[in-house]
Order: structure tokens, then C-alpha cells, then sequence
């Protein structure tokens, strides 16, 4: 991921005026943007209280309730499910859901990679539209080795481009402290049942929301010292429930160390999420096979879409867009597992 702190500081000098921090689409659009890396670097297991309270872990349906669960072979014609004892029939599934159940078989058919280490390699842009001039912000290929096990790790970076004006060299290795990444056990710690993953998921965003929010406050409070004159807080719109857990989904999924378990549950979240798009056989910007999944916000502004390996249910791609608001993408170029960390492949 891009320089959080730093885009955000620079986003933020540049549209603020006398009286006001900035405007207000902005401001919310950077707290996004801060609880998305927080959501990245660290899913932490907020998931016991949820899972303790013993909800429901059959898969939702919108309009179907929570006892919905898949059709009995034989039963149910195909794209239904069973609607449950005392229930009214069977719920027919859209296209959508369709290929997010498919998905979601991929996932639950392939194992967990064998290694303590995991080597993610991708490539990241940062393209700030509302920015000056338009500021592209290159990074990669950068490489991610993470300890499934501390959760600490280093990484390993190619050449930084920026904004066109030149290339720089980053610093050779940059180290990550145990616990800045999930560990396998936090992870396998998440509850797999639709509902109670689906509430662990909210719980965590409005968590990252409220952390994101408090950020952006401390930023506003630097910038009145340092300029010398008062701001306006800003205050921010809502965000929906489903956004927020669209959002959620959508990031962990990123993770490369889910269990076939857990990332098959999140794909029938997403299911049970109204407004998500899903369209199959289409190709990341790599040209790699991919099904797009997407959601434009309840809210407004922008749109969330990930790009996923129909084969094993797998994060190829994913990015943000909206119209004059921050792009960022993740185009993820090569994961494996390893049982000791590798040597850099950007040295010399």
C-alpha cells in the first residue's frame, strides 16, 4: 500500500481553505482510505463475541431469513435453496449469488498453502484525481514476507515512481513488528458461519471507522498548529452497514493465508449482501482469467471491486474507484509459502 499518512496529509493541505479542514466527500473519502490500510495490515480476531453468542451459521438470504440453507440434492431445482423447516418453499438464487456460491466451493476445495512464511508479490498504484496535477504514486513490485506464525515479517521493494518527476531507490529492506499481520491462529479464530462472520465483519469495520476517524481528527489538530489558524470539522455521512461489510469482506479476502474455510464463508457473506455485482470471465488488468465482484457505496462516491481467480477463489486484483476522488489498486502478482525467508529479489 501506498504512504497512508503522507497522501492522506498532502490530499488534505491541498483542498483545505481558511475556514474549512476540506470538503466534506474529501474528508470522508480519507477516512476510508486510513480504515482500508488498517483493515490490510491488521485483521485483528474480533470475531469471539460473535461467535460466542451462538448465531446463526446457516448461509442468508436476502428476504429469506436465517434459516435458509442450501437445497437437499435431488430436491430444490438448481440456483434454490430450501427455505428451511416451517418455511414457505424455496428462495431462488440470482446470477450474482450463483457465481458467489461458486466461488465459494473453489475456495473450500483448495488447500491452505504448506509454510511458515507466505511471499506475496504485487504491484501497487496510487492515483490521487483531486490532487495536484493529478499525483500518480508507483510502488513496486513490492514483495511481503509474512510470519504466519508472529505475524512479523519484512519487505522487500523494487523502484518507487512518482508523479513522473523521476525514479527513486527505497530502502532496501523495511521490517515489520511481530503482530503487524494476522497470525494463522487469529485468523482461524474467525467464526465461519454466515451470520456470525457477517457481524464479526461489522464489529471490526465500525472499530476501524471510529480508529480512522480519530486519526483524521489528530491530523486536523497538526495542521491548526502548524498553519496557525482553525479549521472546521467536517462531519462525515453515514456509511451503510452493508457497505461497511462489503468493504470488510472484500479486504480479507486479500489476506493470502485464509483457510479454505474462512474464505469460503466470506464469499457467502457477499452473497447474502445486497448490491453486489458479479460478473464472470472477464480478465485483471494483467489479462489474467478473473470474476469481478464489485459494489458501488450506499453512500456514494466511489466503488469497491475485486477481482478474483475463479479457479480457487483467490484475490487477483482490487481497487477503488470513484469519480475526482483517490484510485488506489493492488494488482497481486505472485503468492507462495515458504519455510524460510527468501533472499531480496530486487537486490543489485
Amino acid at each position: 500500500m501506498p504512504d497512508i499518512d503522507e497522501d492522506i496529509m498532502r490530499q488534505l493541505m491541498t483542498r483545505a481553505t481558511e475556514d474549512l479542514f476540506a470538503p466534506r466527500a474529501a474528508v470522508a473519502q480519507a477516512v476510508r482510505r486510513q480504515r482500508r490500510h488498517r483493515a490490510r495490515v491488521r485483521v485483528t480476531a474480533v470475531a469471539g463475541t460473535a461467535a460466542a453468542a451462538g448465531l446463526a451459521a446457516g448461509v442468508l438470504l436476502p428476504g429469506a431469513g436465517g434459516g435458509a440453507r442450501p437445497a437437499a440434492s435431488g430436491g430444490a431445482a438448481p440456483g434454490a435453496v430450501s427455505s428451511g423447516p416451517g418455511g414457505s418453499g424455496s428462495v431462488r438464487l440470482t446470477a450474482a449469488q450463483r457465481e458467489l456460491f461458486s466461488l465459494s466451493a473453489a475456495a473450500a476445495a483448495t488447500p491452505r498453502g504448506d509454510g511458515r512464511y507466505v511471499v506475496l508479490t504485487e504491484q501497487t498504484t496510487s492515483i490521487d484525481s483531486g490532487g495536484p496535477s493529478g499525483a500518480v504514486k508507483e510502488t513496486g513490485p513490492k514483495t511481503n514476507v509474512i510470519d504466519t506464525i508472529t505475524g512479523g515479517g519484512v519487505t522487500y521493494q523494487g523502484i518507487i515512481a512518482t508523479n513522473g518527476h523521476g525514479r527513486q531507490t527505497p530502502p532496501t529492506v523495511l521490517k515489520a513488528a511481530n503482530g503487524n499481520s494476522p497470525t494463522r491462529a487469529e485468523l482461524d479464530a474467525w467464526p465461519t458461519g454466515t451470520a456470525a462472520l457477517r457481524s464479526a465483519l461489522l464489529t471490526q469495520a465500525r472499530q476501524q471507522q471510529a480508529q480512522a476517524q480519530r486519526f483524521m481528527d489528530q491530523k486536523r489538530r497538526a495542521m491548526e498548529k502548524q498553519l496557525g489558524k482553525k479549521f472546521k470539522a467536517v462531519p462525515q455521512p453515514r456509511i451503510s452497514d452493508n457497505d461497511l461489510v462489503f468493504e470488510q469482506a472484500a479486504d480479507m479476502l486479500w489476506q493470502p493465508d485464509l483457510s479454505p474455510a474462512l474464505r469460503s464463508a466470506l464469499y457467502k457473506v457477499l452473497a447474502a449482501t445486497p448490491g453486489v455485482k458479479v460478473e464472470a470471465g472477464t480478465t485483471d488488468s494483467s489479462g489474467r482469467t478473473a470474476t469481478l465482484i464489485s459494489r458501488p457505496a450506499d453512500s456514494g462516491g466511489y466503488t469497491v471491486k475485486t477481482y478474483m481467480n475463479p479457479r480457487d477463489g483467490a484475490t487477483l486484483e482490487s481497487a477503488w474507484t470513484g469519480p475526482g476522488s483517490t484510485f488506489d489498486e493492488d494488482l497481486y502478482l505472485h503468492i507462495d509459502y515458504a519455510n524460510a525467508i527468501p533472499r531480496n529479489p530486487y537486490k543489485g
